[in-house]
């Protein structure tokens, strides 16, 4: 498990094999980038491709091309998580409640 204190701003695309924490936001700068973790759990996700098997983020969770997960799940009541050019591709389908496969 990584985890990133504050923001993590991405200047090239960001890839790990293991869960990925980051307790503020995830932002790219300078270009679009891609992440690719096994879980990620941040305050808002904006960037070009995310991958992921599951995604937990706190209001925002917003990519521009791709989002491909298990399952993706905001925090806050209001909570939003879009893609601007394709569907929201969900892999397996599972549980929000229990997290167990569908």
């Amino acid at each position: 498990m990584i985890t990133i204190k504050g923001n993590l701003v991405l200047k090239e695309d960001y890839s790990v094999d293991e869960d990925l924490i980051v307790e503020g936001n995830i932002t790219c700068e300078g270009g679009l980038w891609d992440i690719d973790a096994l879980n990620i759990n941040a305050n808002n996700i904006y960037a070009n491709n995310i991958d992921a098997l599951n995604i937990n983020y706190y209001a925002v969770c917003f990519s521009y091309y791709s989002i491909k997960c298990n399952s993706i799940k905001g925090r806050r009541n209001n909570s939003k998580h879009f893609c601007l050019d394709k569907e929201i591709e969900i892999t397996k389908k599972v549980c929000e409640t229990c997290g167990k496969e569908l």
